[in-house]
């Protein structure tokens, strides 16, 4: 397994920080750990497709007293039924910069689509969706797909990575680079393909859901 050094930065914890140790994930050969997947398995998308998995990347956050001046990790949990019956079941944790799949025609107001990614962090309620700081060593993943889409877990539907269409814009060449060559089996940001559906903000989740 390749290990790189990045930047504490978003674009680059983003490739990592969706689902925490554990989470289940639906595959063609049944449920399957996040941590027990290899690439080459293929999973079942909320899309109603099997795609192949072809990259997972992993990455420990250490609570903020393993070091002077290192900043506390944040987790976002989700307790059974917070969206309801069975979604999810039981108890789902999620990296820092994982995003569900909202369905909801008033996404059309924003996005200009009848579904959305959404921020997870966006919904923390403090009551059944919590903001929770790792007491000890926790290890999150995420996963790209052939093809851009939803990952099932306990219920969820929840984005598998993609850089966005923009990040070359966004970034400084050599950071660009950088994070490309994470990925192997890509020459350009391009051969990501498409995003499944259109992000979010956490201010625009509140706006369709409040406004």
């Amino acid at each position: 397994m390749a290990m790189h050094l990045a930047p504490a930065i978003p674009e680059f914890e983003e490739a990592f920080s969706s689902f925490a140790r554990g989470t289940v994930i639906a595959t063609s050969e049944g449920p399957v750990a996040i941590e027990d997947l290899v690439p080459g398995m293929e999973a079942l998308t909320a899309e109603g497709r099997t795609e192949q998995i072809i990259w997972i990347g992993s990455m420990t956050h250490y609570p903020s007293r393993a070091s002077i001046g290192l900043e506390a990790s944040k987790l976002t949990r989700i307790t059974a039924e917070a969206f309801g019956v069975g979604r999810p079941t039981p108890d789902l944790m999620l990296g820092n910069r994982a995003h569900l799949l909202l369905r909801d025609s008033r996404c059309h107001r924003i996005t200009g689509a009848e579904a959305a990614y959404a921020p997870a962090a966006s919904f923390i309620d403090g009551v059944s969706i919590i903001e929770v700081t790792p007491a000890a060593p926790i290890t999150v993943f995420n996963v790209v797909l052939r093809r851009h889409g939803s990952l099932r877990a306990a219920g969820l539907e929840i984005e598998s990575y993609h850089p966005g269409s923009t990040i070359p814009d966004r970034m400084e060449p050599q950071l660009s680079a950088q994070l490309l060559d994470m990925f192997p089996q890509f020459r350009s940001f391009a051969e990501f393909g498409p995003v499944a559906f259109p992000r979010m903000t956490g201010e625009e989740v509140e706006q369709v859901l409040l406004g």
